[in-house]
Formats: structure tokens, sequence, C-alpha cells
């Protein structure tokens, strides 16, 4: 195949197909591979021809194609990514967005309220709990102190009882020796 010699419809092919990658952003380089596939020849033979010959011929045009490139890649980026539909449409997005969390906000905020509420009033229930319990403690303290009085009055009571019982006795005795006496005494004088 060396020594092959180029044909027209290969120099325009090739002319086509590098210009239109020039105008398009693309490289030489795939341009080359691109015709050597389809003509069966090497991308450097392609690269080769382009530039001894093909270019030289198309140098006007290609020319024209790389300031085609230029302009294409200059509108590409003064063109706003976003058109101002789409600023309006993000906006009302937004909007919709924001009142549904205003909603939802609000509905947390009674929520939070109604809590408060309950946590106030357990909080008074607690307090009042409290109180009734402390006064149960201290009543039940008054208690334990009256008990262990009135545990004390009946052993102070139990021992006077005890010790009452043995001067009641001693006494008994004396009334009834004293007793026996005056009995004596009585039946003496009658």
């Amino acid at each position: 195949m060396k020594g092959r010699c180029w044909t027209e419809e290969e120099d325009r092919l090739l002319a086509e197909t590098v210009l239109r990658s020039v105008r398009e952003g693309g490289n030489q380089l795939d341009a080359f591979q691109e015709v050597a596939e389809k003509i069966n020849r090497t991308p450097g033979a392609c690269g080769f021809r382009w530039n001894a010959v093909v270019r030289k011929r198309e140098a006007e045009t290609f020319r024209k194609a790389k300031k085609e490139r230029v302009e294409n890649q200059l509108k590409r980026k003064r063109k706003p990514s976003i058109t101002i539909n789409d600023v309006i449409r993000q906006l009302k997005e937004f909007e919709a967005e924001y009142l549904s969390t205003r909603e939802r906000l609000s509905e947390l905020e009674k929520r939070l309220a109604e809590k408060e509420k309950k946590l106030q009033a357990a909080e008074a229930e607690h307090s009042r709990l409290t109180e009734e319990w402390n006064a149960f403690e201290s009543f039940q303290n008054e208690i334990k102190d009256r008990y262990t009085s009135l545990l004390r009055l009946f052993q102070t009571a139990r021992q006077l009882e005890t010790t009452g019982r043995r001067e009641i006795l001693g006494e008994e005795t004396e009334y009834k020796e004293i007793g026996a006496g005056v009995e004596s005494k009585t039946e003496a004088e009658s």
C-alpha cells in the first residue's frame, strides 16, 4: 500500500472532516483518525497529507473555520446558562417551598405552645403533689411522735400501776390490820 496516490475524493473527505472538526471545537488529530479509518490509511499519513497539500489549498476555508470556532466559543460563554423564565420558575419554586416551610413552622410553634402548657400544668401538679407529700410526711411524723408519747405514757401508767398496787397492797394490809383492830375495839366496846 505504500506509495499509493491520494485521490481527489480522499483529499475532499480529509478537508471536509478536518474543517468540520475545527468549526465544532474538536481537534485535527481526531479528524485524521476518523478519515484514516474510512480510507484505509494511517492517521499519520492523513496528517502529513493535510499539512503538505490540502491545508495549502484550503487556507482561506481553514482560517474561516478557526474564526467560526472562536465565535461559537464566545457565544457559548456569553449566552447565559439560565433564562429569565428559568429564574422566574425557580423563584416560584422557592416561594412555594418558603410558604410550605412557614406553614410547617407555624404548626410546630402551635405544637410547642401546647406542649409548654402541658409542661406548666405538669409542673403545677408536681408542685401540688410535692406539697401534699410533705404535709403527709409531716403528719406521719406527728403521728409517730404522738404514738411514741402515748407508749411512754402507757409505760409510765404501768409503772405507776405496778408501784401503786404494791403501795395499795401494802395499804390494804394496813387497812386490814387497822380494820381488824377497829373491829376488835368495836366488839370490845360492845
